[in-house]
């Protein structure tokens, strides 16, 4: 079948991994300790696609252990193993670690994993041929994505989405789907998920007979796939490029890329996928005239465990090289056996590669000297396959149409919007020339003295404003409302797997019976003194706020809990060893909560509030220590 190649493409779907730093100590002799880490905090997305089988090893030395496991725990284990075993085509486990993991989803599921699974059962659908199905669980799969905002999942869902579409000539909507796709995609910057994409505007584009696009897709997914030095991914583009010649009719280079395939498909110990290459080969030769050597490659190809749309492709040129041959009694048994499958995949019945065999039959037809046959069923192909292309010329007119209208409206928007930056900056450009003409012509160097001297004092007092709108008067520190302000700008659009951020919150412990015993005077000088001890123990780059009385925030970015507990007990030390002259007998110490940014902590509320907790545990503890939020 055309495009085959994208059929059994592995795509990867799984969550954003969050870098928690925490890595499997020795991969031999792992213990259910490890699996308490839930493999959603591995980094692993990078490491399965780039070693898919030393990986998929690692997990399986956790199997024994898997019954001890949480069952969030597991879920994500299943996961993992699923995208390695998808990556390695060992299609069988892949479909029974789907189906284990389907089985644990309930309502306490995390989003992020019900979606993935619902993808992965869209593939196994579609690689059994049912489209519908796999049609109806990507659906899904986006809804899920969609309401929980994952928009990595649904831009993956979408795309496969569109390409089971495409398989059943669906290309209107194939397209459309994949352009909203590719421009979110690339809104978030994702390479890997833009070449996968790329990777399936071959596989339509093929479909279309827009070879030379095809071509130009194909290639600049491999080109990322190499960058990445993803050896799964890479085999699959080649797969693409041979596949897209073969229907190109340039069989020299269908067959190069078919051996280069062959050659990169080594990562995997699975050896039917050698079927693919073979499948390949066959349908190549054949198209070719090379009926004896082609004959011999597909009867290989068919002994292997192949998709079954993919054996009728095999069985329609078998037809075609066992008439050339003169064997006609073959011919007719393997066409039988094309039309069977076909009548088993109602959704490919009306397509292209049903038409095909109608087609045979006429060919098998007059090879018997049957031209009354022949006749009859040649005509019934014609007038089928016209209403077919007249179908698809409509529906690749319209995609063109509307394809040409986005980029036009694109381009549109941004030549507006850079003629509006143009005229903006000609007309400052005029009122500042005008102005300086007019002050040169009526004040010369006075009025140029006035302006500079007006402009300085202003942004002097400009500047002062502005001090004190986000200064703390007593500390010099900033206040409640910036540094609360600053911490919920920061943490907007970070992405919390991938960004290192903590807090402190501290308080001065009894700091009503300093005021009671030694005044407010001397509170107001401790508070002083304590804002200086924060400058000399925190980094330039640190963000240190008083937010009450006796009560201060410190935002350090790129500082993960160990290091922020460091700095803190630093902090304590200094503080409880400080000595106040003028007041002998008074002492100081604090409490302090941390929190950093973590998938329980990931907003600017959640870790305020738990280096809040914190702080009141510490004070729990009996003052004078330190406490990180667990």
């Amino acid at each position: 079948m055309k495009f085959d190649c994208c059929r059994f493409l592995s795509f990867v779907f799984i969550m954003f991994a969050c870098l928690c730093g925490q890595s499997l100590a020795n991969n031999n002799m792992l213990s259910v300790a490890q699996a308490d880490v839930p493999f959603s905090q591995l980094d692993m997305d990078d490491e399965i696609r780039q070693r898919p089988l030393q990986t998929y090893q690692k997990l399986l030395t956790l199997e024994n252990v898997f019954s001890d496991m949480p069952k969030l725990h597991q879920l994500w284990w299943l996961l993992r193993k699923a995208q390695a075993e998808n990556l390695l085509y060992f299609y069988e486990d892949f479909n029974k670690t789907v189906a284990q993991a389907v089985a644990l989803i309930d309502v306490k599921t995390p989003l992020k994993i019900q979606s993935s699974l619902y993808i992965y059962q869209g593939l196994i659908y579609r690689r059994d041929a049912q489209y519908a199905d796999s049609v109806l669980i990507l659906r899904k799969a986006m809804a899920i994505a969609k309401k929980s905002n994952l928009t990595y999942l649904f831009i993956i869902a979408k795309q496969e989405l569109a390409y089971t579409k495409s398989i059943t000539e669906l290309y209107e909507l194939s397209l459309n789907e994949m352009q909203e796709a590719y421009l979110e995609a690339y809104a978030l910057k994702e390479y890997f998920l833009i070449a996968v994409i790329n990777e399936t505007y071959g596989a339509i584009y093929g479909y279309l007979d827009d070879y030379e696009k095809s071509i130009e897709y194909y290639q600049k997914a491999l080109n990322t796939y190499e960058r990445l030095n993803y050896p799964a991914h890479v085999s699959e583009a080649i797969y693409g490029i041979a596949a897209t010649y073969r229907y190109w009719q340039k069989y020299d280079q269908a067959i190069h890329y078919f051996e280069l395939y062959q050659k990169k498909i080594a990562y995997t110990p699975n050896t039917e996928i050698s079927f693919f290459s073979a499948y390949g080969l066959g349908m190549t030769l054949a198209e070719k005239g090379d009926c004896l050597q082609a004959i011999t490659v597909i009867n290989r190809a068919l002994t292997l465990n192949g998709l079954i749309d993919y054996n009728a492709e095999l069985y329609k040129q078998q037809v075609h090289c066992f008439i050339q041959l003169g064997e006609l009694e073959q011919a007719q048994a393997s066409l039988t056996k094309a039309e069977n499958i076909f009548m088993s995949l109602p959704e490919l019945v009306g397509t292209k590669w049903q038409l095909e065999v109608i087609k045979l039959g006429s060919e098998l037809a007059h090879a018997r000297n049957n031209d009354s046959e022949a006749f009859q069923l040649s005509r019934q192909y014609y007038q089928q396959y016209n209403k077919l292309l007249v179908k698809n010329s409509s529906t690749r007119l319209t995609s063109a149409r509307a394809a040409m209208e986005n980029e036009r409206k694109y381009i549109e928007n941004a030549l507006t919007q850079q003629r509006e930056k143009v005229s903006m900056l000609e007309s400052e450009s005029f009122n500042q020339q005008k102005r300086q003409n007019v002050y040169l012509l009526i004040f010369i160097l006075c009025g140029g003295v006035i302006v500079i001297t007006v402009i300085a004092i202003q942004y002097k007092n400009n500047k002062k404003m502005y001090a004190i709108s986000i200064k703390d008067p007593l500390s010099n520190l900033y206040n409640r409302r910036y540094i609360f302000e600053y911490l919920s700008n920061y943490c907007k659009d970070i992405l919390v797997e991938k960004t290192k951020l903590s807090v402190i919150l501290f308080d001065i412990d009894d700091f009503k019976s300093v005021n009671d015993t030694f005044g407010h005077p001397v509170g107001d000088s401790v508070i002083k003194k304590l804002a200086d001890l924060c400058h000399d123990v925190f980094r330039t780059e640190d963000i240190i706020g008083r937010i009450g009385g006796e009560e201060f925030l410190c935002i350090l970015p790129r500082t993960d809990e160990k290091q922020c507990k460091v700095i803190a007990e630093r902090l304590l030390k200094k503080i409880s060893q400080q000595v106040f002259p003028e007041n002998p007998g008074l002492h100081i110490t604090v409490s302090i909560g941390i929190a950093s940014l973590s998938q329980i902590s990931p907003t600017s509320e959640a870790l305020y509030l738990h280096a809040d907790a914190a702080l009141y545990q510490a004070k729990h503890n009996g003052k004078n220590n330190v406490v990180i939020y667990q």
